[in-house]
């Protein structure tokens, strides 16, 4: 996957996750850990180590 790829592919994924309520937020000292976020409060609903996990807890 080329960097452009994983820009698109977040770009996609923060856009889904913006739709449904939430924040995509990458971990600046853990690169690999991911977090949804309610948009509202900034509780964090699901934390990932992949965005795999990302985008199924948002398929659910």
């Amino acid at each position: 996957m080329t960097s452009e790829d994983t820009a698109a592919r977040l770009r996609v994924l923060g856009s889904r996750a913006e739709k449904a309520g939430y924040r995509l937020l990458r971990d600046p000292a853990l690169p690999d850990a991911w977090s949804l976020l309610d948009a509202e409060d900034g509780a964090v609903v699901c934390p990932a180590t992949t965005l795999e996990r990302i985008e199924q807890w948002l398929d659910e």
